[in-house]
């Protein structure tokens, strides 16, 4: 998914990770390790582009807070119950609703 500014994208991969790429500087400006299997469905939670959500076949969904990842890579929160992989997730771009 692009951000709002058109200057990022947020995608998810198969090594269970989240890629941020910033496009005008043609790399990549954020990877984490995010789930224990296949990232499935990733996009930006508000316009800010701090925040972003993450689903994945480990049956989660994780809020990232770009703002906390200097030292530390974990969750600013972690939403159980799925009972089966994570396929699709979208935000209103409040940051507080998806």
């Amino acid at each position: 998914k692009f951000s709002t500014d058109g200057r990022e994208v947020v995608a998810g991969s198969s090594d269970d990770s989240i890629y941020v790429y910033d496009l005008e500087a043609n790399r990549v400006s954020l990877r984490t390790v995010a789930h224990t299997s296949d990232v499935n469905t990733v996009c930006f939670a508000d316009e800010s582009g701090n925040l972003i959500l993450s689903g994945s076949d480990d049956n989660l969904c994780k809020v990232w807070d770009r703002r906390c990842f200097i030292g530390r890579d974990k969750p600013a929160g972690v939403l159980v119950g799925h009972l089966e992989g994570v396929t699709f997730i979208d935000s209103r771009r409040d940051g507080r609703y998806f």
